[in-house]
């Protein structure tokens, strides 16, 4: 089936348009190299690095099985020639706890900026790739004027610029499922083997670079049968009388049995790179190394029948690699388990308007607007195109919704490139309609620069003016939405500005990071990881004074949970002195943290507890339940202190009351703690 003709821009000659995608792109380089290099590294970027790094030396892809070695493997690729010294293995009996130690030992025992800059540079090849094909794809579809929109939403897209260079799988899959859409576009409007191969390597690299990239094979599979079933493009939406046409129902047939056979080959193929890519070799890990726990152990924390009978089933045949299955248990486990922050309220699981919130927090007004105006944009005889362009959108969007991981935004970056196609398209007949189209296009593009360049270098804080700019995302949303780790390094600066020898840091962001290697020498307070993961910490009195500096995802509790769980309340309620990055708050002056010395003495004693020191442990647990007599967690370390230290009555006593107060406050947020309770109740 021929193309259909593209909309008539004004004069934009290849060669212009072209030069503009190019000098666009090249400032998106600018900015994501720019940006990056001001930032310390996000929550999971040290785990991925050390990921790949172990794959190219040992091929162990029993680190890091969460997510698929491909971008892994590209990021670290740089690391190979550096003679980084490979950090030992942690003897801990959870893959996650030794992914997650020997990550940021490669990192901070060598140039930490060095390595996490390389890792950065390569995942920016699929930020810069996906802009080009986006362009490429809407000019050849919708004409030159409509791509030259494209290319500059894509550009300063906030969203893609926040995670455009960091070392996360989000940009590889929104690259490759817009590349397996669109080849498979291509090859359903004019069969070849060119676009099919296209496309079977672009699905084959989505399903290993991410394990949602699974969801690329339903939505070519659904595209095809709506395709089938929709009348051709220039003719009415509805369903075709073949009846009427018998020379339609051998063309349906061949068409159905072309594409058919065409997923078939893509499918094949891809189950082909997988293995591939992980060595034709079930074994998570190489030689007589094990993953721990096992996977048969680990299958058994998913509460659903079907899901356990399903991996065991897989497993125990070999169909899938064992670390590819163990990635999809932990992702099924993860589902509904996490808390969620949107709107300035805290949920202690996840909601299903959670991201069409984020969306419509964080993406830009000039985005929203000319999506709003595409079914006013009289784009006629384009069935096909607004199909394959739309329908990834909500399909994806539906898979998000009922996932139950609430994340963030970066979890929807594959739908980005979608609605931006169809937005530059809208904009295009927009701008050809009148000159007050031209005038009104032309002022939300420019909108869209200034929205976006005013939240560099800090893209992740963004949020549209809608809800008041960057500077007030904290207030609506946090974590990857706004505060991820990244402000070590603007942190530095504002201690040098205005240094203080009595300094606290709660720093969001993997506990691990040795401060001292960005200069930030303050006396550690305990965060909400550390404390959900039993972290042992360093104990705070229960009066704190100086300059103290809190992380807003910490303020706003998402990890320890609302009102009187949170030990920094009393900093959520309290106006900053000031705010470094639009993520961390400083605050000056004396306060008074009963809640947050406690819970730092029962972190303490439970590490006190992990070395077998018992009766330092008892005391610091004795002195955390003096502190915060009615916290529930408190009182549980104190329990295990007390029957660690064989005072079983005493032990019985203090778990109880904890069993006791976890059920009176807040019993939500404390649920695992209920369970653990319960459990050593009736089996003591």
């Amino acid at each position: 089936m021929p193309e259909p003709p593209a909309l008539h821009p004004p004069a934009l000659t290849p060669r212009i348009t072209n030069l503009i995608a190019a000098a666009l792109l090249a400032v998106m380089a600018i900015l994501l190299v720019t940006s990056v290099r001001q930032q310390s590294q996000t929550f999971d970027e040290s785990t991925h690095l050390f990921a790949g790094f172990e794959y190219w030396k040992h091929a162990d892809f029993g680190r890091n099985p969460e997510h698929p070695p491909f971008v892994k493997l590209l990021a670290s690729l740089p690391l190979v020639s550096m003679g980084l010294h490979e950090p030992p293995a942690i003897p801990v009996p959870f893959f996650k706890a030794q992914d997650f130690i020997n990550g940021t030992q490669l990192l901070y025992t060598a140039d930490a900026d060095a390595i996490l800059f390389r890792g950065r540079l390569m995942i920016a090849i699929f930020s810069l790739a996906l802009g080009l094909l986006v362009f490429l794809a809407t000019k050849k579809i919708f004409g030159p004027l409509a791509a030259v929109i494209a290319i500059l939403l894509f550009a300063f897209e906030p969203n893609l610029l926040a995670n455009g260079a960091l070392v996360t799988t989000d940009m590889a899959l929104a690259l490759f499922l817009f590349a397996s859409v669109y080849t498979f576009y291509r090859f359903c409007n004019k069969p070849s083997a060119a676009s099919l191969t296209l496309c079977a390597v672009a699905t084959s690299l989505g399903i290993v670079a991410k394990h949602s990239g699974v969801l690329i094979f339903p939505t070519l599979v659904l595209l095809a049968l709506t395709d089938l079933l929709l009348p051709a493009s220039g003719s009415h939406i509805s369903a075709p009388n073949f009846s009427e046409k018998p020379g339609a129902t051998y063309d349906r047939k061949r068409q159905l049995r072309q594409l058919g056979l065409a997923l078939l080959a893509v499918a094949v193929f891809s189950y082909v790179v997988l293995w591939a890519f992980y060595g034709f070799r079930y074994a998570a890990r190489p030689g007589q190394l094990q993953i721990a726990p096992p996977l048969s152990a680990y299958v058994e924390i998913l509460t659903h029948s079907l899901q356990r009978t399903v991996i065991e089933f897989l497993a125990r045949h070999h169909l899938l690699p064992e670390a590819y299955l163990y990635g999809w248990v932990d992702i099924l486990f993860s589902q509904g388990t996490r808390p969620s922050f949107i709107f300035g309220h805290l949920y202690s699981t996840s909601k299903w308007f959670f991201f069409p919130a984020v969306f419509l927090l964080k993406t830009t007004s000039t985005l929203m607007l000319f999506l709003l105006f595409l079914p006013f944009a009289r784009i006629y005889g384009r069935r096909r195109e607004l199909i394959f362009f739309s329908f990834p959108i909500a399909f994806f969007l539906i898979a998000a919704f009922t996932s139950h991981i609430n994340m963030g935004v970066r979890y929807l970056l594959p739908i980005y490139p979608f609605c931006i196609v169809l937005a530059s398209a809208a904009a295009a007949a927009l701008f050809t309609r009148s000159v007050v189209g031209k005038v009104a296009v032309a002022a939300l593009l420019l909108l869209t620069v200034f929205s976006s360049l005013h939240s560099y270098p800090n893209f992740l804080a963004y949020s549209n003016e809608l809800f008041g700019g960057p500077t007030h995302t904290y207030r609506f949303a946090t974590d990857s939405n706004a505060d991820w780790g990244q402000g070590l390094k603007w942190t530095k600066t504002y201690l040098e500005q205005h240094p203080d020898d009595n300094c606290w840091f709660d720093y969001y962001g993997n506990p691990r990071v040795d401060l001292s290697y960005y200069g930030i020498h303050c006396k550690p307070l305990l965060g909400g990881f550390a404390h959900v993961v039993g972290m042992g910490g360093v104990p705070v009195p229960s009066t704190i004074s100086g300059t103290v500096l809190v992380s807003s995802t910490e303020t706003n509790g998402l990890l320890w949970g609302p009102d009187n769980l949170n030990p920094y309340q009393l900093f959520h309620d309290r106006v900053p002195d000031a705010t470094i990055g639009n993520i961390i708050f400083v605050y000056r002056g004396t306060f008074n943290v009963p809640l947050l010395a406690a819970e730092s003495n029962a972190a303490a004693a439970t590490g006190l507890l992990r070395q077998g020191r018992i009766p330092e442990a008892l005391a610091l647990a004795q002195t955390a339940v003096q502190q915060a007599p009615d916290q529930a967690d408190v009182n549980f370390v104190l329990g295990q202190a007390l029957l660690a230290s064989g005072r079983i009555p005493e032990g019985k006593q203090a778990m109880a009351t904890a069993l006791r107060l976890a059920r009176a406050n807040h019993p939500d947020y404390q649920a695992d703690l209920i369970r653990q309770l319960e459990h050593l109740q009736d089996h003591p």
